[in-house]
């Protein structure tokens, strides 16, 4: 550690806690017109509802509808005895079950709205706009959608089968039993399942006639191809000289997890950091037969591997773990979520592993809004249950018929279309997404030909891969929330538009091509997000390393707080609309790329103090920012920031619009004293409420604001700070952290985990002593902790 790093400091909230106003469940209801004419529509909707699912096959009799709902929250349905809600699919769509006592009842008090009676629960009914069936167009999902007529006539084909996630286990045993038995009837194969909370997924082979049985099925949520796990590798030899031995690192180092497909623990610089290999693959060892996880795990054990053959000194900080879960050609013949699940809970239970890093990603399944995909609802899942970080590569974009016709004059508009959104699982909130930034510009041929101007790289330095996808996530929730280097491509403007995806722009890694017979390369290069997202992961557990008690959720909000997006990256985005270039970055960039020493330690020009605690339901935490007296002391005009960052790790259900089983915000208010801020927090008209939030001075200041960045769960703004004022001694900084919960959730999660960085850095010249002054005076108020 230099003379000028420290520990980042730990700091405590006040203790007061206020409540947030809960809201009504029916404020939103409006009557019908003509209350008998809608109740008339309703009941031949169901009537006609009823008709069209006689015969139709299920685990149980009840009735699949689909309920068109304004007004209400969903939960509130199941006020009427026998009704089971399944899924809310868009904003007015809700999906139940109901069964024969229910739909009596639900008869009977329509047909006393038709001669003009007011039924028990008639805000419910006056909310209910339509009712429908859940129908084959409905089932299909987007990769089977656009690839259905492709698909061979005479021939059977692998189709990934979604039924509804009900809550209770017995009934989703019950009816994955009973899908099975059905299969079997039908002649469909099945190849493997996977039954969680959140998702229940099944693997089958069937013909065409057994896809479409499975598409009228009433307990089949959607049906899609198989993930077709993606993999953008070019190959370089790079030359390199003898390195002396790797030496282990300490026992009692953390272990980070790699899900990919093996590692090649004989290579001299990975094996002596290498704790365990295992195969969750039927059949197969755990040994790397194709490439892709010896180069992710380079990159997570050295983080810049390239930096290190310059300085020709590799020591691992910490032990690898390597899952297997993909075959020699990146692929999974059955269920990856399942394998994912099987990898995290081992390595959870056998290492305690608190870190993973998974750069996989379906290609057939681009973010199009709605629902995130069963891969990402399972990483939450997982990420909240055994508190762990999941660090996720973006995705690689490489064009379609319709975007881009010129890569090069089209940059960096099309990856902003909806063809490039980031893939299943990125769109994973309790998760780190992260994109690709370009590093190098000068391909192999324009080294050789540095007079000749047709090799052109798309990108940059330090901006976006032509090849990163985009953001946003569910609820436009920022993704990727990171980037870091993972190469370019260039175009040859002699022969076409198209670009040359070699490995001569990318980023360099361990090979499995280390032995002899396999060309005795220790290295090669190649691009994507792959290779950026092990970055990272290094950086994660670099950080373990130092705070080895740091949560998953602090470890987030560390390597956001402490991100910037290059100012390369955002030149390139700027269109001239403030809103929409914003909006634009976070879309590619998110929060930026991290800074190595600033995420590990603090100097006496850049203080970070951090904060870890439970948070009741509709509550308020609020904490006071000691504003040290070197931060504002003379001369008052002088370039200096405030950075917060946030994580937490929800409850999810992908059945539910509302994703997010409970959301944070923070806020900062300016305040002689504590009293005042609690105040202005106690329960308030919420209009009123409001309107005095956004006059405050914060809420204007920060960067991104909080209507962009308070959808994810992880989030940091910036404040710049240009000159003080007779403010900044009159009056304090306070932070408000605030958790809502929507009714669905409300009582699940009582209390709930989070983490709080405050950043504060003097950027100017002067002399500061910051660290020290705001050490001093946490001590002072016994808020110090080990």
């Amino acid at each position: 550690m230099a003379p000028d790093s420290f520990d980042h400091l730990r700091f405590a909230r006040l203790e007061q806690v206020n409540s947030k106003r809960k809201k009504g469940g029916f404020g939103g209801v409006v009557k019908p017109k003509d209350p008998q004419a809608h109740a008339k529509n309703l009941l031949d909707q169901l009537a006609e509802s009823t008709n069209a699912q006689q015969g139709v096959a299920g685990f149980d009799p009840r009735l699949l509808v689909k309920l068109k709902v304004e007004g209400i929250s969903p939960d509130l349905l199941e006020t009427i005895p026998g009704i089971q809600l399944v899924s809310q699919e868009e904003k007015a769509i809700v999906v139940v079950f109901v069964d024969d006592a229910a739909k009596g009842q639900f008869h009977r008090r329509l047909q006393e709205m038709t001669r003009g009676s007011d039924p028990t629960r008639k805000d419910v009914l006056y909310a209910i706009k339509g009712v429908e069936n859940w129908q084959r167009k409905d089932r299909l999902g987007p990769a089977l959608e656009l690839e259905f007529e492709t698909l061979p006539v005479n021939e059977s084909f692998a189709l990934d089968v979604e039924l509804w996630p009900l809550e209770r286990s017995d009934q989703r045993k019950q009816m994955l039993d009973a899908f099975v038995g059905w299969s079997k009837q039908q002649g469909i194969e099945v190849l493997d399942s996977l039954d969680r909370e959140t998702l229940v997924l099944l693997r089958v082979r069937a013909m065409r006639s057994g896809a479409e049985a499975i598409l009228e099925h009433r307990d089949v949520r959607t049906v899609d191809l198989p993930p077709r796990i993606q993999l953008d590798l070019g190959l370089a030899k790079v030359p390199l000289q003898e390195f002396a031995p790797v030496l282990a690192p300490p026992e009692n180092a953390p272990r980070v997890a790699i899900l990919d497909s093996g590692i090649a623990r004989g290579h001299p610089l990975i094996g002596p950091a290498v704790g365990d290999t295992e195969s969750f693959l039927d059949g197969k060892g755990s040994q790397d037969e194709n490439g892709h996880g010896t180069m992710v795990a380079g990159l997570v054990l050295y983080g810049d591997v390239a930096e290190q053959i310059k300085a020709k000194r590799f020591q691992p900080e910490f032990w690898l773990v390597s899952g297997r879960v993909t075959d020699e050609n990146n692929q999974c013949d059955k269920l990856i979520e399942k394998r994912v699940v099987s990898a995290v809970e081992s390595f959870v239970a056998d290492y305690g592993c608190r870190v993973f890093n998974l750069s996989l990603g379906d290609s057939r399944r681009p973010y199009a809004g709605g629902h995130v995909g069963p891969w990402a609802s399972l990483l939450d899942e997982l990420a909240r249950v055994h508190k762990v970080l999941f660090i996720v590569s973006a995705g690689n974009f490489v064009g379609t018929d319709r975007v881009p016709q010129d890569w090069l004059k089209q940059y960096p508009d099309y990856l902003l279309d909806g063809d490039a959104r980031i893939i299943d699982p990125a769109p994973a909130l309790n998760a780190l997404t992260v994109g690709s930034l370009a590093r190098h510009e000068l391909s192999r041929m324009s080294q050789r030909f540095p007079k000749d101007p047709a090799h052109q790289p798309i990108a940059r330095a330090d901006e976006p891969s032509p090849f990163s996808r985009s953001g946003f996530s569910v609820g436009k929730a920022i993704k990727p929330e990171l980037v870091e280097y993972g190469g370019n491509w260039y175009v040859d403007s002699r022969g076409s538009s198209a670009p040359v995806d070699s490995a001569d722009l990318g980023e360099i890694s361990t090979s499995l091509g280390f032995l002899p017979g396999n060309g005795g390369n220790l290295f090669q290069a190649g691009y994507g997000t792959s290779f950026s997202a092990p970055r990272v992961a290094w950086l994660a557990g670099m950080l373990l390393k130092k705070y080895p008690n740091a949560s998953a959720n602090l470890l987030r909000a560390l390597l956001v707080a402490h991100a910037r997006v290059p100012e390369a990256a955002e030149k390139r985005l700027r269109t001239g609309d403030r809103t929409k270039d914003e909006e634009r970055v976070l879309q590619l960039a998110g929060f930026g790329r991290p800074d190595v020493e600033a995420a590990l330690t603090s100097t006496e020009r850049r203080v970070t103090l951090v904060a870890e605690a439970d948070l009741e339901e509709n509550h308020c935490h609020f904490f006071e920012i000691p504003v040290p007296d070197d931060f504002v002391k003379t001369p008052h005009r002088r370039p200096r920031g405030i950075t917060v960052s946030l994580a937490h790790a929800p409850l999810v259900r992908r059945t539910r619009l509302d994703y997010k089983g409970s959301e944070f915000s923070f806020r900062l208010e300016r305040q002689p004293t504590a009293d005042r801020v609690f105040a202005l927090y106690k329960r308030a008209p919420p209009k009123a409420k409001q309107e005095k939030l956004k006059a405050e001075l914060g809420n204007s200041k920060f960067r991104p604001t909080a209507q962009l960045r308070s959808n994810g769960t992880v989030q940091a703004a910036t404040w710049p700070i240009g000159q003080t004022d007779s403010r900044w001694t009159n009056e304090k900084l306070f932070i408000v952290v605030t958790r809502t919960v929507p009714e669905w959730a409300l009582g699940k999660i009582e209390k709930e985990p989070y983490a709080l960085t405050v950043v504060l850095e003097d950027r100017s010249e002067e002399q500061v002593r910051l660290y020290t002054q705001i050490r001093e005076r946490l001590r002072e108020r016994g808020r110090v902790r080990p």
